[in-house]
């Protein structure tokens, strides 16, 4: 029975004996705990967390890049924006604002192991000090900055907000620049397209006389088409010209005086002669059948008949020389209008030939001026998007002084040392 109950154990009653027996002990030691973690506490360095808010909304679609974004993307894109917070650039921005690299630890280090090596050390450092909380079902991120004073916390924590916001800025901008950049290096060499093709219609115009190059409103045309007209013309009376001429020869062979061809009775002057050479004729009939052969009124009569008869024929002669002119005549007028005809057919092809190089240098403007325009269009909205592609973020609350240390904690560090 003995054994047995040496081997149960303390009771409750004797525990609580030995720890009455030894309670001045154990106030003791509670109270030296309390007061050795009271006193180093108090004497560990004060950090100070100055903290501030943040609203970054969900981006549904990117007018620059035409890019689409759907909700799946929601949570990468607000891990994306803490990375970025998170980023060296914005460390860099903090070490140029708080002038961490001009302390004396830090002055230290560049000693020791270069400025490189201090600068990744500090770096390292405002990751570590530098807290970014997400909340669920929120787009609204709390920001913290922990630092030895609250003046530093407080400006180390604003630097990181204004450099991440001027990398969204930047970041947002980016494409729009560039796009802004390229448009604008392709319309300068569009632009100097068109002029350089411009400049060579101008110097071509120039050096053949080409004053319009409008085939519609040329006059050479026109005179081609009068000089076709006049050569139809023409060679119609050269063909009539002609008949007549082979007709005239025919009635010649076959022993028809000049003056009884139709085209030479109707010559000026010949109808006139022959109407006095009747007169004459009927005057000699009547002289003759009053006083004969023998008077000398009938060889008066006569005489003058003779006279008019003679100068009848040479008139006819005359006639008949002209009337056969004509047709050398119209030979030569269609002969000289066929030559011009050639000739302006000539200038005619020749201005084509240059009309058509215009022609091909317009073709290529218009197509430059087409691509030109759709690129200023283009161009203007690019701009408009640029415009309105504000970053879609916003400060709903500064980072203020804190009022007092967030380490060490002394009330947690008593509660904790009194278990201890």
């Amino acid at each position: 029975m003995n054994a047995e109950n040496r081997s149960s154990g303390l009771s409750f009653a004797q525990l609580s004996a030995i720890l009455l027996a030894r309670k001045w002990t154990i106030a003791i030691v509670i109270v030296a705990t309390l007061c050795a973690t009271y006193a180093l506490t108090n004497s560990l360095p004060k950090v100070y967390t100055s903290s501030a808010e943040l609203f970054i909304d969900f981006r549904s679609n990117d007018p620059i890049s035409g890019r689409q974004f759907t909700a799946a993307n929601d949570e990468a894109y607000m891990q994306t924006q803490v990375d970025m917070i998170r980023s060296e650039e914005v460390a860099n921005r903090i070490i140029e604002s708080t002038k961490l690299m001009s302390g004396d630890a830090v002055k230290k280090i560049i000693e020791r192991d270069g400025d490189v090596k201090a600068r990744s050390i500090v770096i390292e450092g405002i990751g570590k000090n530098l807290e970014v909380n997400m909340r669920r079902t929120s787009r609204v991120v709390e920001v913290k900055y922990s630092a030895d004073s609250p003046a530093r916390a407080r400006d180390a924590l604003n630097a990181a907000i204004q450099a991440y916001m001027d990398l969204v800025m930047r970041i947002s901008l980016a494409p729009a620049k560039s796009r802004q950049e390229q448009y604008s290096s392709q319309l300068d060499s569009l632009r100097q397209e068109l002029d350089k093709i411009q400049s060579s219609i101008t110097e071509y115009q120039q050096k053949y006389g080409i004053v319009d190059a409008d085939e519609r409103l040329d006059t050479g045309s026109r005179q081609l088409n009068e000089l076709t007209t006049r050569q139809s013309a023409a060679q119609s009376l050269r063909l009539e010209a002609d008949a007549r001429h082979r007709a005239i020869q025919a009635l010649l062979k076959s022993g028809v005086p000049p003056m009884d061809i139709p085209e030479v009775a109707q010559q000026r002057g010949i109808p006139e002669l022959r109407l006095r050479l009747s007169d004459l004729d009927r005057q000699t009939a009547e002289v003759m059948n009053i006083y004969g052969r023998n008077h000398p009124k009938y060889k008066i009569v006569t005489a003058e008949r003779e006279m008019l008869m003679r100068r009848l024929e040479r008139e006819s002669e005359v006639a008949l020389s002209a009337v056969l002119m004509e047709q050398r005549r119209f030979d030569t007028q269609t002969d000289a209008i066929a030559r011009e005809v050639e000739e302006q057919q000539r200038k005619l092809l020749e201005m084509k030939k240059h009309r058509d190089v215009i022609s091909s240098y317009q073709r290529q403007m218009e197509s430059v001026r087409q691509v030109y325009t759709s690129a200023v269009q283009k161009y203007d909205e690019l701009l408009m998007a640029s415009t309105v592609n504000t970053p879609s973020l916003a400060v709903l609350r500064w980072a203020d002084l804190p009022y007092t240390h967030s380490k060490p904690k002394l009330q947690t560090n008593l509660v904790m040392a009194f278990p201890v």
